[in-house]
Formats: structure tokens, C-alpha cells, sequence
């Protein structure tokens, strides 16, 4: 009786991982491939879809360009400019790995020592009064 369970046990197939359920894995390197050189995965589609106008500004402003390049969409710049985006890009990165390596990113290192400014600290415009 216990091998007779045994076999039935060793028989069962697994339950699949929830982990990858749903979710397709490429098959080879071709697929692999395939996946890496998707659309999003290019310089246009981040700098066009994922990037909002304010970090596109940024972007652009650090690589030199002029405020009428903001309007171009990506595939309107030249091999020199998108060069120009590429480096804007990186020296963005060495700005942050500069301050994250110096433990300075919090904010309240950002404000800390800081001038104060002589402004109003009446609020009560922002009370609301039942008149």
C-alpha cells in the first residue's frame, strides 16, 4: 500500500511557480534577442515616452541645445545631437553618483544651513471661514 502511494506521489506533476505563471520565457537566444532589442529598449522611446517635458527640458538644456529643439521629437535630431543627448545624460548620472556617494541626497541636507527667508508665516489664508 505505501509503494502503491509512493508511485502515485512521484507521478504527480509539480505545481507551476506563480512567479512565472502568465508570463512568457523566451526559448533560445533569438528570443532572447528579440526581447533586447524591443522598441523600448532604444534612446527615441525613453527620451519620447517615458521621459516627461520637464526631464526632456533638463536633458536638453545640459547637452547645449536651444529651446526650439524641445519641439523636435527624437528622430527629427541629428547623430551629432542625439552624441550631445547621450553625454548630457551621463554627466546627469555623475551629478547624482556624486552626491549619493557623499551621503548628500537627503533633502534635509539640501535645507540644512540654509539662509533664512523673510517670509510670511501667516497662513490663515488657507483656513476655511464659515461665513
Amino acid at each position: 500500500m505505501a509503494n502503491a502511494l509512493v508511485k502515485q506521489t512521484n507521478h504527480a506533476q509539480p505545481a507551476p511557480l506563480k512567479a512565472v505563471e502568465g508570463r512568457h520565457i523566451p526559448k533560445g537566444l533569438a528570443e532572447i534577442k528579440a526581447l533586447m532589442s524591443s522598441e523600448r529598449h532604444t534612446p527615441e522611446y525613453v527620451y519620447t515616452q517615458v521621459l516627461s517635458d520637464q526631464e526632456r527640458t533638463i536633458v536638453c538644456f545640459t547637452a547645449g541645445l536651444k529651446r526650439h529643439d524641445l519641439e523636435k521629437g527624437f528622430a527629427n535630431f541629428s547623430a551629432d545631437t542625439r552624441l550631445k543627448i547621450h553625454k548630457a545624460i551621463l554627466q546627469l548620472q555623475e551629478l547624482v553618483k556624486a552626491f549619493t556617494d557623499a551621503n548628500a541626497m537627503a533633502p534635509a541636507k539640501f535645507v540644512q544651513n540654509a539662509p533664512r527667508e523673510n517670509t510670511s508665516t501667516d497662513y490663515s489664508h488657507l483656513t476655511v471661514s464659515s461665513h
